[in-house]
């Protein structure tokens, strides 16, 4: 019996050491935030660990790093941050230099004026295509297959980019007013008019000659949703609609989820593009 029980215990040992190198094979990556997170399991699919930095439930503009969070960033592989939202991202880089992170700021020359980058389908492919670089870099023997899952990827965010362009085709209206300024991007890329009632962050708070301006041109353009967004207080998007007459709904800026949903990026967007059919449709 006691040789027994030693085999048992020498197949649990080799077990739990296999499943040890399996994970310690695999890239271990920190995303920033919850799409530059979605857009590594796209890339990475089953070679990559993911961890997200800031998590689910917190509002990105709001978060700090613990000293816990610094030294699980320390062991990381790769760092994926989109920049502009991350204020702490380069000191944290900066005091883990030796633990030489491959890092890459995905928003670097989209947006600098507005980092909400990964809130258009485009700038989400541009992102997508420098994150599969820097995993190449940092795991070239897995190259191949990380091209693969971008190409699969990419072909999703194509659907949504055609969609998306579809709107400005589709119907006249394509003026729409949010809490704050984070679908920049977004009406850029499709010809669409964005009225923020307040600044690029969540807390920045409207002037009253601003909040004057934005009820102007909400009964100028017979505006019918106030979106507001999923982890911010939609308190701003109710006092529009209250003075205005029109409804309020959630237009996600995509930047972070509540702390028990496990919605993906793809279906986010999906949800965004039935918001704004609903606001344009005559």
């Amino acid at each position: 019996m006691g040789k027994f029980l030693r085999i048992i215990i020498t197949v649990f040992i080799c077990i739990g050491f296999g499943n040890l190198t399996l994970a310690a094979e695999k890239l271990q990556v920190m995303a920033s935030i919850y799409p530059m997170a979605e857009f590594c399991r796209g890339v990475g699919g089953d070679l990559v660990d993911v961890y997200q930095m800031v998590p689910n439930g917190i509002e990105p503009h709001d978060y700090e790093p613990s000293p816990k969070d610094l030294v699980k960033l320390g062991n990381m592989r790769v760092f994926v941050y989109n920049g502009g939202v991350e204020f702490w991202a380069t000191p944290a880089l900066q005091a883990l230099q030796e633990k030489e992170i491959i890092s890459v700021q995905t928003g670097e020359g989209i947006g600098e004026k507005d980092p909400h980058v990964w809130v258009s389908p485009r700038g989400a492919i541009q992102q997508v295509k420098k994150i599969c670089e820097v995993f190449c870099q940092a795991d070239s023997q897995n190259t191949a297959q990380y091209k693969l899952n971008t190409e699969r990827y990419l072909s999703e965010l194509s659907k949504l980019d055609e969609q998306y362009s579809n709107l400005a085709k589709q119907y006249r209206r394509r003026t729409f007013v949010t809490a704050h300024a984070a679908f920049g991007h977004l009406a850029k890329d499709y010809a669409l008019q964005m009225v923020p009632v307040a600044g690029l962050s969540p807390e920045a708070e409207p002037t009253p000659q601003d909040l004057q301006k934005v009820l102007q041109l909400v009964k100028k353009y017979q505006v019918r949703y106030i979106f507001f967004e999923t982890l911010t207080s939609p308190k701003l998007a109710e006092l529009v609609a209250k003075e205005t007459g029109a409804k309020t709904a959630v237009l996600d800026p995509l930047e972070g989820v509540a702390e028990t949903d496990k919605v993906t990026y793809l279906e986010l967007q999906k949800r965004n593009l039935e918001a704004l059919k609903r606001e344009f449709a005559e």
